[in-house]
């Protein structure tokens, strides 16, 4: 990896795993629903996208030509798995849309470009393969990053099927990281952060690029760091002329934020799949 010293202020930024011990008592409750979800129906799952061994995706069909909730995992692109959100099936099958989680290889194995380039093949092949009226992207931490850069590819190119973004806790900065512990997996050299960072490729679009709305939300118990990335990420969203929406859940943290997507009466929740539904007139 690129030697670079770690800030101990950065590194209580952002370093996650010895500031929330309990978060795999979170991951066990995600996954235990999820299981219960997947063994209760019948759906499309481990379907291949791409030749990477974790290039699969699992899709929960709420009818031909559903709407889409494109759902990415987080994890630092070096931990997690697919079937980690596939408890969040219910509500987005209760309201119309279907849901599809897709998997990516980790790092150290690929680099992050690599994953970015993953996530553009699971999304061809769900305009391929379900040809859905309406797509949002969205994704929890890592999976935020990833989300957004599939959502600036359109903006770039001027049109596609992405009707709206939303990041949970996105980590939309990666330059920071480079300075903690986590770059030990990661192994980001100062070009490839900055490549990486959709904070910045925001901030380099061509004047009149088209963006579509977006949802940001961070815990109100995270960080100063999360909160700051999804700040500034809505900030220079809504200057370059996109809708925005920000939301600081009070009483969650990098972990629980994701708990109450479990059902379909939170404010969150019901945020985020009405972004899958055209505005009405």
């Amino acid at each position: 990896m690129p030697h670079t010293l770690i800030d101990p202020a950065l590194e209580a930024e952002y370093a996650l795993r010895r500031r929330h011990p309990e978060r795999e008592s979170v991951y066990d409750g995600h996954r235990r629903l999820g299981a219960a979800l997947r063994a209760a129906g019948s759906w499309r799952l481990d379907q291949r996208y791409g030749p990477g061994p974790r290039c699969l995706l699992d899709v929960f069909p709420a009818g031909e030509g559903a709407p889409v909730l494109f759902f990415i995992h987080g994890g630092y692109w070096r931990a997690l798995d697919k079937s980690d959100v596939s408890f969040i099936a219910g509500p987005c099958l209760a309201a119309g849309v279907t849901l599809v989680a897709p998997g990516y290889d980790l790092v150290p194995g690929v680099r992050v470009a690599d994953i970015v380039d993953e996530m553009r093949l699971a999304l061809r092949w769900v305009v391929d393969n379900l040809a859905p009226s309406r797509i949002v992207v969205a994704g929890h931490s890592a999976g935020g990053q990833l989300a957004a850069m599939l959502a600036l590819d359109q903006a770039e190119r001027g049109d596609g099927p992405i009707c709206a973004l939303s990041g949970l806790s996105g980590v939309y900065d990666l330059r920071p990281l480079r300075h903690t512990s986590i770059n030990a997996d990661l192994g980001l050299s100062a070009p490839e952060a900055a490549a990486m960072s959709p904070l910045l490729r925001l901030g380099d679009l061509p004047p009149g690029a088209r963006l579509m709305p977006l949802l940001a939300a961070v815990g109100g118990e995270e960080t100063d760091g999360f909160k700051r990335w999804s700040r500034d990420f809505a900030e220079l969203w809504a200057a370059r002329g996109g809708a925005v929406q920000h939301m600081e859940p009070a009483r969650r943290n990098h972990f629980t934020l994701l708990d109450p997507l479990a059902g379909g009466a939170d404010p969150l929740t019901r945020a985020i799949l009405a972004l899958a539904h055209p505005p009405e007139a």
